[in-house]
């Protein structure tokens, strides 16, 4: 985790999750309904729990989301924004990436993925279509869960944000390719004075 001052421009279509006392959190509360129910306080604390360990792994910003396709029908998603510190020290952003695409490919997480230099920074996109249960017992079936990640270097190399998008809809998530490619351009580390989600 990092305290690295970032912004970013969170699409129309989001409602953020609170990462911080999630419990007291009137939406949230009500989500979930406010009579009394046996299950409601092992849920909060199931979802305070996760929210946490967003936090602790750098988290900045969830959200849920559901967007109209061209097709007519909802697309419905989550995404995240993360910031975490590089290892090394100072270095090219691009040598950065490289690296990380090293050892993703090594692990076997890295999927299909691509290292683009747009008009602000290099970015690393990658997608793949993974299950949403992956430690599932032998012989049951979790859905599909299309996830794209784009992954932006602070100009020192110091730095990566993470945008992450994930969709239960793996076969029509790629028609918010260009919805996460214009969020990774619009990144800016340090503190700035913009429109923008400032994280």
């Amino acid at each position: 985790m990092t305290d690295q001052p970032i912004s970013v421009a969170i699409p129309d279509g989001y409602n953020a999750i609170p990462l911080h006392d999630v419990v007291t959190h009137s939406d949230v509360t009500h989500a979930i309904g406010a009579g009394a129910r046996t299950d409601r306080v092992s849920f909060l604390s199931a979802i305070t729990t996760l929210v946490e360990s967003l936090v602790v792994n750098g988290t900045r910003y969830c959200g849920i989301g559901a967007h109209l396709l061209p097709d007519g029908n909802p697309l419905y998603s989550c995404l995240t924004v993360t910031v975490v510190d590089t290892v090394g020290g100072p270095r090219n952003p691009r040598l950065v990436l490289s690296d990380l695409v090293r050892s993703r490919s090594a692990d076997g997480t890295l999927g299909l993925s691509a290292l683009v230099e747009t008009d602000t920074h290099p970015v690393l996109f990658t997608e793949k279509v993974g299950s949403a249960l992956p430690n599932q017992s032998p012989g049951s079936q979790a859905p599909a869960v299309y996830q794209l990640q784009a992954v932006v270097p602070s100009q020192d190399g110091n730095s990566l944000v993470a945008i992450e998008f994930s969709t239960p809809d793996s076969e029509r998530g790629t028609a918010c390719r260009k919805m996460i490619s214009d969020m990774a351009r619009s990144v800016k580390f340090g503190p700035q004075v913009t429109s923008s989600l400032n994280l």
